[in-house]
């Protein structure tokens, strides 16, 4: 088979020399350059042929993910793949989104990371177990916020209540805000604890974080 040609953005020089030596003894794999940030890897991708690029995410000016939006869009034949430090659902959605085909940590084995690339380069994902029950743990978390906030069927107005008692004012101030009596706030309140389910005030406030009742 032709010689898999990879790109290693990383903003850490030892990072990068660390890959190639990785790479070095795989003979279907060839680095054909290594870049510190991601305006020198969209430069290099305009004048090179590139199968795979390889990106940190915490990078800067351009993170990781910025990078991998824009190398999808304006160079769609590239296939692009994280190797970072972070084993965050946001990071790994926010990766995937972005059109990266494999999210690894950089504690990985050597033989993921190769293997990884060789999916890529296939137009398949590569993803760890780790990394796939955070995603599916994130799935069923987000079914489970859609589910209570289409049964709790708030109003409009409770939910502008609803993010007054989040942000910690009384049912005073929040009548104030919303040119309303206090007492037509303390109704909308207690129809929403019941709602809810809610015993006080912090029971509110962590339904609300807890299902993303304002999001």
């Amino acid at each position: 088979m032709d010689k898999i040609n990879v790109l290693i953005v990383d903003d850490h020089h030892i990072v990068r020399h660390g890959l190639k030596l990785l790479f070095i003894s795989e003979p279907d794999i060839r680095v054909i350059g290594d870049c510190g940030t991601g305006e020198d890897a969209l430069s290099f991708l305009a004048e090179n042929t590139v199968d795979v690029m390889i990106s940190d995410i915490t990078m800067s000016p351009m993170d990781g993910i910025e990078l991998t939006q824009k190398v999808t869009a304006q160079f769609p034949a590239v296939k692009t793949m994280m190797l970072t430090m972070h084993m965050d659902e946001q990071y790994i959605s926010g990766a995937m989104s972005a059109g990266a085909k494999a999210y690894l940590v950089k504690d990985s084995s050597e033989r993921d990371i190769i293997e990884a690339v060789k999916t890529v380069y296939r137009g398949e994902v590569f993803l760890t177990k780790e990394v796939s029950d955070i995603l599916a743990k994130s799935h069923l978390k987000r079914n489970e916020q859609d589910e209570v906030k289409q049964n709790l069927k708030l109003t409009k107005r409770e939910k502008e209540i609803l993010k007054y008692i989040v942000e910690g004012l009384n049912n005073r101030l929040i009548g104030e805000k919303l040119e309303i009596s206090e007492r037509t706030v303390n109704a909308h309140r207690y129809n929403m604890m019941k709602k809810l389910q809610a015993n006080n005030t912090a029971d509110v406030v962590r339904m609300t974080l807890k299902y993303g009742l304002l999001d």
